[in-house]
């Protein structure tokens, strides 16, 4: 009798189980495709203003503005075949306090969202005093095609801005010459 009432309290607590945890997986799946399908909406509802956006185009990130000036194309200097994307960069202070910018907190995706490895040549990274501008590079080896989707992430705050380079100078041997 006691072995009856163990067994079915057991089972009772294993079926109430199992209920609440399918419930919280499918929940966890509708939030999941509620998010796609918002990601898509967003998408296409902004694709003439992402059409817009290429280099010049002045963004502020936790009080620091940067511009992306150019993105050129060059050769890889250690592997034949291979590219390395140069993105010319300024950046003002435009706080009462330093801050510091760094190409390490930004990254870059091909057309098909690969994110690119950054390549190890004179990248930006410097304390910028308040008031004051810095101009420098961040390099980042292709791999695949363009455009390209750039964000830099304030790693202290979080804060993000994006950018898509659409036009890349292709300073490469292949350059069509004029």
């Amino acid at each position: 009798m006691i072995l009856k009432r163990r067994f079915r309290s057991i089972w009772i607590c294993i079926l109430t189980l199992t209920i609440f945890l399918t419930g919280c997986i499918s929940g966890e799946k509708e939030d999941q495709d509620k998010q796609k399908e918002m990601q898509k909406q967003t998408n296409t509802s902004t694709k003439d203003e992402t059409d817009k956006k290429e280099t010049g185009q002045e963004k502020t990130v936790s009080g620091v503005s940067i511009r992306i000036e150019k993105a050129l194309k060059l050769e890889h200097p250690d592997q034949k075949g291979k590219k390395v994307l140069q993105l010319q960069l300024k950046a003002t202070n435009k706080t009462a306090e330093e801050r510091f910018v760094d190409v390490f907190e930004m990254s870059v995706w091909n057309q098909e969202n690969k994110k690119l490895r950054i390549y190890p040549g004179d990248n930006l990274g410097t304390q910028l005093s308040p008031g004051k501008s810095v101009k420098g590079n961040g390099y980042y080896v292709i791999e695949g095609k363009g455009p390209f989707k750039v964000q830099y992430e304030n790693t202290d705050t979080k804060e993000k801005q994006e950018w898509i380079i659409d036009k890349v100078t292709d300073m490469t041997a292949e350059a069509p010459k004029k």
